[in-house]
């Protein structure tokens, strides 16, 4: 059912100081500042890539708050375009998970209604690229149990048809799975990763030790590595380059950790049926 990755959202003490980090690195630009009462927050779209980042303000009590005051990391919600979303949402429904519609066409699930992973679901939109991103590729969930989750959450979204392939990262310290939504030489990357820590010194697990489940990363696609990386290194740390193209600490993003690759090199090397 999902098509696309096409969102993040970030709960941050202050949207305007996140404006002005994003915009300096990726210049992106602000096409949206609203209240959204669901959440209790001050929410601020920018047009990042083809893709869009919410940066969620609390205003005062409600779910934002709540995620900010649980020190949980800043990503609120990972979102997935489809050409229903109302259908789904009706789906999430009828399996027992909450879902808040709030303007047309767009559907909200509350990290936690659903193991710490909020989700947000809109309709299918293309849009011009804005700045130096191309577009969200993957969005990533750490949990204690992998089998439980990847089970779980694609009878939920609709993926159990797609391709899932399962793998272990010795490197970085789990064991890992990811469903692609379209698995074919040439497809869109867009995906959904699961991550089950098998390490305890290494990131996820201190990640999955600090809040049981949820968002831990996402991932973007463009050709303008090396300029984003000169962005991050001249006004501070937080870059790490890797043989595919890099990581921006989450320090450096208001709770969001983002990995960098080039469109040509993922599909290259991605697994497929």
């Amino acid at each position: 059912m999902l098509e696309r990755t096409d969102r993040l959202a970030l709960a941050v003490p202050s949207a305007d100081r996140a404006i002005e980090t994003y915009q300096q690195i990726f210049n992106c630009e602000v096409v949206g500042d609203q209240q959204d009462k669901e959440v209790g927050a001050r929410r601020v779209t920018l047009q990042w890539g083809q893709d869009q980042l919410e940066l969620m303000e609390p205003l005062g009590p409600g779910p934002v708050y709540d995620f900010l005051k649980q020190e949980r990391s800043g990503v609120f919600a990972g979102g997935f375009a489809l050409a229903d979303p109302a259908s789904l949402a009706a789906r999430f429904e009828e399996k027992g998970v909450r879902v808040h519609e709030q303007e047309q066409d767009r559907y909200v699930v509350f990290p936690a209604d659903f193991h710490g992973f909020g989700i947000i679901l809109s309709k299918t939109t293309d849009r011009d690229r804005v700045g130096l991103n191309d577009r969200i590729w993957q969005i990533t969930y750490a949990m204690p149990h992998l089998d439980e989750a990847l089970d779980e959450c694609t009878e939920l979204l609709g993926l159990s048809s797609k391709y899932t392939n399962k793998y272990i990262s010795e490197q970085f310290g789990y064991d890992g799975a990811i469903t692609w939504f379209d698995a074919r030489d040439g497809g869109l990357l867009d995906s959904l990763e699961y991550l089950e820590p098998n390490d305890p010194d290494k990131a996820v697990a201190r990640f999955v030790k600090r809040n049981g489940s949820g968002i831990y990363m996402a991932s973007i696609e463009t050709n303008d590595i090396p300029q984003i990386k000169e962005r991050v290194e001249s006004a501070g740390p937080g870059w790490t380059g890797t043989s595919f193209g890099g990581f921006i600490h989450p320090r450096r993003l208001h709770g969001l950790l983002i990995g960098l690759v080039t469109y040509e090199n993922w599909n290259k090397n991605r697994p497929l049926p």
